[in-house]
């Protein structure tokens, strides 16, 4: 069984420092327009999903709507510096923007550049502002997910999967078809982020200032069908432009980490409805509106948390999901799409059991990645004469 572990933080924080440079004259009259007006407001974050700041950046705010308010009146630096009690230096910084940008100001400076969020959607940047991109990759987000369009609407977003993609090459599959199964291989990665990927990440660190961004860091066994697995999720991962590789393994183990992203983030909270700090080993996923949609969907979302938490008895009698918090959800899901199953035991259920033949026409365990699961399952079929499963998720 894997052990996932996500992490927060932001990446590529070490090495060289990158110094601010001026402001743009853009960024200027963006700036005097704000200071001119209404600067006590933070309206501009309500265009953003879960900004964070904290009272750093309203004092650093506060200050900076200073400094610039008494240089526009006329004041001399020298005079703000004695009137407000700050370095004169730090005074030219902030009216400047050279080596010194208040993280608010900065988010104020990001919003506008961009439309009006539709409503019920919201911005993420992928990283919070910095010198080496200060106007971060942007995607709108629903708050709320209401069902498959608004998943539809989301992928629209990204760009379509680079052909030299080692995962493509490891697959075998075109650019096109990941254009294509995009859909599906998003509902993959929410089960996999269901399965063990939900269970084993710690609070997110008190020195993550302005972002909940997350990693999902996971130690598996070093066997190839684990590897398959994993790259199959990296190239998930990398249809919404999030890259993960394997780090220095330990003896037997894999062990695979991807970048911070306020989209795992966001997955988590507003696709699986987690709350900050659940678990699904704990808690039970709030996802409603999963079963409405389309049978090939709803059959991503199982395949991605079985072929994590799934398993095929040894008699070949039934496959199984052990999932204790959240049973009695995946029997709800596999009876919309008409694959009859039961929980396990009944009083206090700790996994969803499938007979063979339903499992294997679902298909149960995905036919690409070609997991032991997926063998075992075909092995047990094969001897009782039952046919291939569906084409469903198949190479083109």
């Amino acid at each position: 069984m894997a052990v996932c572990v996500l992490r927060t933080g932001s990446h590529g924080g070490e090495g060289r420092r990158v110094r601010w440079p001026p402001y743009s004259q853009w960024e200027r009259s963006a700036l005097k327009k704000k200071f001119l007006g209404d600067w006590k407001s933070l309206d501009f974050l309500e265009s953003f999903w879960n900004p964070v700041h904290d009272q750093r950046d309203l004092f650093q705010y506060r200050r900076a709507s200073e400094v610039w308010r008494k240089r526009l009146s006329g004041l001399t630096f020298t005079a703000i510096s004695r009137e407000s009690g700050i370095d004169q230096r730090k005074a030219c910084a902030l009216v400047s923007g050279k080596n010194l940008r208040p993280y608010l100001l900065q988010m104020y400076l990001n919003r506008q550049t961009l439309d009006n969020p539709r409503p019920g959607w919201k911005w993420v940047l992928e990283c919070t502002p910095k010198p080496m991109n200060m106007f971060p990759r942007r995607v709108m987000v629903p708050e709320k997910i209401q069902g498959y369009p608004d998943i539809l609407d989301f992928l629209k977003q990204f760009p379509p999967a680079s052909i030299d993609h080692l995962s493509l090459k490891f697959f075998e599959l075109s650019s096109e078809w990941v254009e294509q199964h995009k859909p599906i291989l998003f509902g993959f990665l929410i089960g996999f982020l269901m399965g063990d990927a939900g269970k084993y990440f710690p609070e997110y660190l008190t020195c993550s200032r302005h972002y909940t961004k997350t990693s999902l860091s996971t130690n598996m066994k070093s066997i190839d069908s684990n590897i398959r697995i994993l790259t199959y999720v990296r190239l998930c991962l990398s249809i919404l432009g999030v890259w993960s590789h394997e780090i220095s393994p330990a003896p037997g183990t894999i062990r695979w980490t991807s970048q911070s992203s306020n989209l795992i983030t966001w997955i988590l909270r507003v696709c699986l409805g987690l709350k900050s700090h659940e678990r699904t080993s704990r808690e039970a996923v709030r996802m409603d509106w999963l079963r409405p949609c389309p049978p090939d969907f709803q059959t991503s979302v199982i395949q991605g948390i079985a072929e994590s938490d799934g398993s095929v008895d040894v008699h070949g009698y039934y496959a199984s999901i052990g999932s204790v918090p959240n049973s009695v959800f995946l029997k709800k899901v596999l009876a919309s799409i008409g694959t009859p199953s039961r929980i396990h035991p009944k009083h206090n259920p700790t996994q969803v059991r499938i007979n063979l033949l339903p499992a294997l026409e679902l298909p149960l365990f995905n036919p690409i990645i070609n997991s032991y699961r997926y063998q075992s399952l075909l092995t047990h079929a094969n001897s009782r004469g039952f046919l291939p499963p569906s084409p469903i998720f198949s190479r083109p």
